[in-house]
């Protein structure tokens, strides 16, 4: 980010907090002081890790049964038979990718037996085969959650492959930005995913990976074990961000799910005190046992002396 952006930045948030907070507030005084914290992850895709009891999971709460497809793409997708469809999807900050690369990817599509449905605002690549359907949006969730869909080719942001694992598709990951590569790198250690790096991309490496996708099925098996997993839960991710803010509304706050580790001194939030006491009954400790020893060793030898 540029130093006038950052600083547009800043400003703007400043001019928010002035507006809507009391003076002098923060956003991290104000990150110490929250009651509740919503997060947008599920285990079934992040790696565990130890949290405090404020913080509430809500991964894939945006995800939702499928609804019935628009006329068009469902007769598209019908056309496909028993083979099935192929989505492909770059997100919203990502338009296209290098015209070459469409190319390249076109021509691989046009050699699968799958339809293929691809997300693509811009000018068709010459390569586009009679299998594959170009739009400029889709209705992604209900896709997904088509009995025909196959596989998912996706650039790894969170919401897609949350609906991804929400429906049980296995995802051909092509990481462009931010957090992208993490995302399709966690799915791909579960064995629901492969990865392919973009700017190395041949039409062969794209064609053998969605095709292993495909006809391999430990990939759909892994990712429809994750599926079960994710909605194997009492609240779905959406019911329970609305039961804690409730909850806190209902209890005026929750400071008695809150850390105060916000509160201490950096030495006794490190343990430094601690590790200081510690040290300095350790040192006596092996002072006086050295002057006890030292004190002992003078005895003995001055007895010694005398006697001779």
């Amino acid at each position: 980010m540029s130093t006038c952006s950052s600083e547009r930045t800043f400003t703007i948030t400043g001019e928010l907090l002035d507006l809507h907070f009391p003076p002098g507030s923060t956003i991290m005084a104000m990150q110490h002081a929250a009651d509740l914290w919503l997060v947008r992850a599920d285990f079934v895709f992040e790696f565990p890790r130890p949290t405090m009891p404020n913080v509430v999971y809500i991964g894939g709460f945006q995800c939702k049964p499928a609804k019935q497809l628009p006329t068009d793409l469902e007769d598209f997708v019908q056309s496909s038979g028993e083979h099935g469809v192929v989505i492909m999807s770059l997100g919203t900050l990502i338009s296209a990718l290098p015209k070459e690369t469409t190319k390249m990817i076109a021509a691989a599509f046009a050699e699968l037996p799958q339809k293929v449905i691809w997300k693509y605002p811009g000018e068709a690549p010459s390569t586009l085969g009679n299998n594959t359907l170009l739009v400029k949006w889709f209705p992604q969730n209900d896709l997904l959650g088509h009995p025909k869909t196959r596989a998912f080719v996706s650039h790894g942001g969170t919401n897609g492959l949350y609906e991804a694992i929400y429906h049980g598709v296995p995802v051909l990951g092509l990481p462009l930005l931010f957090d992208q590569f993490d995302n399709v790198l966690r799915l791909k250690a579960r064995g629901a995913a492969c990865v392919l790096e973009v700017a190395t991309l041949t039409k062969n490496q794209f064609l053998e990976a969605l095709k292993e996708l495909l006809e391999n099925p430990t990939y759909r098996n892994n990712i429809k074990r994750l599926s079960r997993l994710h909605r194997d839960k009492p609240l779905s991710g959406l019911d329970s961000a609305i039961f804690w803010i409730e909850f806190v509304l209902r209890h005026k706050g929750a400071p008695h799910l809150r850390t105060e580790a916000y509160a201490m001194p950096w030495y006794a939030y490190y343990s430094i005190d601690v590790a200081a006491l510690l040290f300095v009954i350790i040192a006596a400790i092996l002072w006086i046992s050295v002057c006890v020893l030292k004190l002992l060793y003078c005895k003995i030898f001055n007895r010694k002396d005398k006697q001779e």
